[in-house]
């Protein structure tokens, strides 16, 4: 009777330990959640403002950050022994022995893996832990890039939309003068008809470009995580800042803050450790063990036993090692971490290569757009803005053309445009280098320009 107190004991003990293990599990599951406000901005909006709201709302964000966290709970799992095993066995027949017959026993055993073996584990863990939060950086960045591409787009629409209604007025007035000169003929029917179809052009040009406002609006909306619909303001006006870094100057930037370039250098860390695991599976893993049998009572008679005469019992220990013997499979295993270690360098080369290439080619183009941005500010506006008030001067005291007046305004409107469209083009393609570099520019175009000042 004791003994069979004994084993309930056991047993008892063990299954509310695995319930009080389950209960705290759960209570660490159950988290509140944060419910973040979704701000106003139909009064304005800033870039950083519009940063810092994606930062808290976007849901891709928040999925890369949950993957994240959830690569850093691998570690305690990787690290940890496996979950020891307790088998309790049942005789369906006695079995006799000497000292009385065996009808049950609970076995206890664990596996240890060889010294070290874990901790190599865990440090690869540790190396996807860090790609993780790489990916959530790289995943920030691209953010960043995509909402400032369509905020410069944003601003540029804007600028358009007041641009042309600003040249509507202007060729209304136009067209009232044309039409009031040929009453007298002081001009051309065509003239007159020209001016008509540059004025319906400018409203068709003025509807698409309220339409284009509106998408980007609800981009802005959709990466911010708000209604489609949501009211949206106005952002301020772009400045231009011209960019002073040299090509090798941005491939240094590159090389020191892209986050591909950190997750290749990380996997290639990661391979190394896989290959030092590979090669520990040459070594055995271990186990140990305790066992108890429960002796019952001896037959009357049976290998000259008494009634009552029962068995202490009996308590032991095992040891157990496994034993690496079939070499193919480990050699396998060490080749294929050989292999993925020397293909992980070669993605790393080819990465920087495929930077660098992406790199000189944006900057091509920024070059670009600041000799198109100081082209249209410095020189042709200027000239386009004098060339218009000529030309209506001019057709004021009869020495120039109805039409040569409209074809004056046209340009000036056009190169208004071209110049908007280029300094929207050379914020974009910041923004897009930005994105191979995994760094901002802002500050560093401004320290570099203030240093060069100061020389």
């Amino acid at each position: 009777m004791r003994k069979k107190k004994t084993f309930l004991f056991f047993t008892l003990v063990f299954f509310l330990t695995i319930a009080f293990l389950q209960s705290l599990a759960q209570a660490e599951e159950k988290k509140p959640a944060k419910n973040i406000p979704n701000e106003s901005l139909a009064a304005g909006i800033d870039l950083g403002s519009l940063i810092s709201m994606a930062f808290q709302n976007n849901p891709r964000l928040k999925a890369a950050k949950l993957k994240w966290e959830a690569v850093v709970e691998k570690y305690p799992q990787v690290t940890a022994y496996e979950d020891p095993v307790l088998q309790y066995t049942r005789f369906i027949q006695p079995v006799e022995t000497r000292v009385g017959p065996q009808k049950q026993s609970i076995a206890f055993s664990q596996k240890i893996p060889f010294p070290g073996k874990l901790s190599l584990k865990g440090d690869i863990v540790s190396r996807e832990a860090q790609m993780a939060r790489l990916n959530f950086e790289k995943e920030t960045r691209n953010l960043i890039v995509e909402l400032k591409d369509v905020y410069y787009e944003l601003a540029y629409i804007i600028k358009a939309i007041d641009i042309t209604k600003e040249n509507k007025k202007l060729v209304e007035h136009l067209a009232k003068i044309g039409t009031t000169d040929y009453s007298v003929d002081g001009t051309t029917l065509n003239d007159v008809f020209k001016a008509q179809s540059q004025l319906a052009q400018i409203s068709y040009d003025l509807i698409l470009l309220t339409e284009f406002l509106e998408v980007e609006k609800t981009r802005i909306n959709a990466i911010l995580n708000r209604q489609p619909e949501e009211p949206l303001g106005s952002p301020k006006e772009l400045p231009f800042i011209p960019l002073v870094q040299s090509v090798k100057e941005l491939y240094e930037l590159a090389t020191a803050n892209q986050q591909e370039l950190a997750i290749s250098d990380v996997e290639i860390e990661k391979r190394e450790k896989a290959l030092s695991l590979a090669r520990m599976e040459y070594l055995p893993n271990f186990s140990l063990g305790f066992k108890f049998l429960d002796m019952g009572e001896a037959a009357p008679g049976a290998n000259g036993s008494r009634p009552g005469d029962s068995g202490k019992d009996a308590y032991g220990v095992n040891v157990g090692v496994t034993i690496p013997l079939w070499f193919g499979k480990n050699r396998a295993r060490v080749a294929e971490a050989k292999l993925r270690h020397e293909g992980a360098v070669h993605l790393k080369k080819d990465l920087e290569n495929q930077t660098f290439f992406a790199i000189k080619r944006i900057y091509f183009k920024i070059q670009n757009s600041q000799r198109l941005v100081r082209l249209y500010q410095d020189s042709l506006i200027p000239q386009a803005q004098q060339s218009m008030e000529t030309a209506e001067t001019w057709y004021k005291e009869k020495k120039g053309s109805f039409s040569g007046l409209l074809e004056t305004q046209a340009v000036w409107l056009n190169f208004n445009l071209a110049y908007y469209r280029a300094l929207t083009d050379y914020h974009q393609r910041l923004a897009l280098l930005e994105k191979v570099l995994g760094i901002s520019l802002e500050h560093k175009v401004l320290r570099s320009r203030d240093q060069k000042v100061e020389q």
